[in-house]
C-alpha cells in the first residue's frame, strides 16, 4: 500500500514538473495574443483604450500565472509529502532520477 502511495506521489511530482515547463510557452502564446487584441484596439479606436487594454490584460496574465504557480508547487510538496520526504527538499538531478525511478515502479 505504501508503495503505491509512493508510486502515486512521485507521479504528481512529475505532472506538476510537466505542467511547469508547459506554462511557459503558454504564457509566451498568451502574451502575443495581449498584443494582437492591443494592436487591434488600436487601430479601431484611440491609443488610450489600446494602451488600457494593455495593462488590464498583462494584469490579468500576470495573476493567472501567479496562481498556476501556486497550485504547481502545492501539487510537487503534496506529492513529495505523499512520497514521505520533506516538502522541502529541493529537487536536484539526483533526486529526479529517483523520483522517476519510483514513479516507473522498479527499485
Amino acid at each position: 500500500m505504501a508503495r503505491g502511495g509512493k508510486r502515486e506521489g512521485a507521479q504528481r511530482v512529475l505532472d506538476a514538473l510537466a505542467t511547469k515547463e508547459k506554462m511557459k510557452t503558454r504564457v509566451l502564446l498568451a502574451g502575443g495574443v495581449i498584443l494582437l487584441a492591443t494592436v487591434g484596439v488600436a487601430y479601431a479606436s484611440r491609443w488610450e483604450f489600446a494602451l488600457a487594454t494593455l495593462l488590464m490584460c498583462s494584469m490579468l496574465l500576470q495573476y493567472a500565472v501567479e496562481r498556476m504557480n501556486t497550485i504547481v508547487d502545492a501539487g510537487v510538496a503534496n506529492g513529495l509529502k505523499t512520497m514521505g520526504w520533506e516538502a522541502t527538499t529541493e529537487l536536484t538531478e539526483e533526486t529526479l532520477a529517483t523520483v522517476e525511478r519510483l514513479a516507473s515502479g522498479t527499485r
